[in-house]
């Protein structure tokens, strides 16, 4: 009983500083000038992303577990891109996506290509193709670099892009009376208690999966997975009770982009060799539903920019819905 007061007491306070955290990042967007899109893919996505890594890390040093880091890795990028669909329905008659900006299919189609990557270091490990430089695989020094080029990419068209619309978006600013000491001050402290909060949850749901008997399994998976993910539920909610839908959004894709540079700086703290070569199978399965679920946002973006009707849920909500539920199901029959 103690152990699920403390899980409860931490979701608690990780809703608390996480909204806290989506205004403190809506700040920034306006005091920097970079705007939502870029502030959401970049700074909020890192720092929600950041349990991930903590944990990951944690497995791989400590416990020798590459298959739990990279599990909880891949399983965040789908539960990351399910948060797609439920802030779909939490955002009311609208469909989320033709409220967004169509900029963002650029941060989607980059995080697309970066999950090839991924899926292709897999397949590659699997032969005898030698793609290493000392014991780090090159698809990983190629996620990092990919990274750094998507933020710089990123950055310059959503700089392109509010120079065009320069008139709106003064019209649009409501925070002059915060000073930019204060923003950044504010965004950094929230930062590291978001952080803290994320890692105490993950701690607690391997607690929590060793108590129940799951252990490193699928729901263990899961578990982990959804557990550092929390931050990015909370921050995209929060961005939108905001009405800030390309915040949220740009999180909900930014994380991903994060999640898939981790994964390859796993590769240089995993010291027994490559990570490619010593990692389950059923992860290249997981990677490709991603990247299914991935194309079916970005086609929901472009399709909902001049669709006028909807459903309860948007098809692509409901899809994104489906996949992942079809994808957990698959990857739970080839573990048990």
């Amino acid at each position: 009983m103690l152990l699920f007061l403390q899980v409860i007491v931490c979701i608690a306070l990780v809703i608390f500083v996480g909204t806290w955290l989506s205004q403190s990042a809506d700040i920034l967007a306006e005091k920097t000038g970079l705007g939502r899109t870029w502030v959401g893919t970049i700074l909020l996505a890192g720092v929600t992303s950041l349990p991930e890594l903590a944990t990951g890390t944690s497995a791989i040093v400590m416990f020798n577990s590459p298959d739990l880091a990279v599990g909880g890795i891949l399983g965040s990028c789908l539960f990351n891109l399910l948060i797609l669909a439920l802030l779909d329905i939490y955002n009311g008659p609208d469909p989320l996506l033709k409220r967004a900006q169509i900029s963002h299919g650029l941060a989607a189609s980059l995080g697309c290509g970066m999950l090839g990557v991924a899926a292709a270091g897999m397949l590659l490990a699997k032969t005898d193709t030698n793609l290493t430089v000392g014991w780090v695989g090159v698809p990983s020094i190629i996620l990092l670099l990919l990274y750094f080029v998507s933020a710089r990419m990123i950055a310059q068209f959503e700089t392109r892009r509010r120079a065009e619309i320069l008139e709106e978006e003064v019209e649009a600013f409501q925070y002059q009376h915060i000073t930019p000491q204060k923003a950044y001050r504010r965004f950094i402290i929230l930062s590291v208690m978001i952080v803290i909060l994320g890692v105490w949850l993950a701690f607690l749901g391997n607690r929590v999966a060793a108590v129940t008997g799951l252990g490193q399994s699928f729901v263990g998976a899961l578990l982990l997975a959804t557990a550092t993910s929390l931050p990015e539920v909370v921050a995209s909610l929060a961005a939108l009770r905001l009405n800030a839908v390309d915040l949220a959004v740009s999180n909900v894709f930014g994380s991903n982009i994060t999640n898939l540079a981790i994964l390859g700086f796993f590769d240089f703290v995993y010291l027994q060799g490559s990570l490619w070569s010593n990692i389950s199978q059923i992860h290249i399965f997981t990677t490709v539903v991603a990247m299914i679920m991935t194309s079916v946002a970005i086609a929901g973006l472009i399709y909902h920019a001049v669709s006028r009707s909807r459903m309860y849920i948007t098809w692509d909500g409901l899809t994104l819905i489906v996949l992942y539920l079809c994808g957990m199901y698959v990857i739970y029959r080839n573990i048990f």
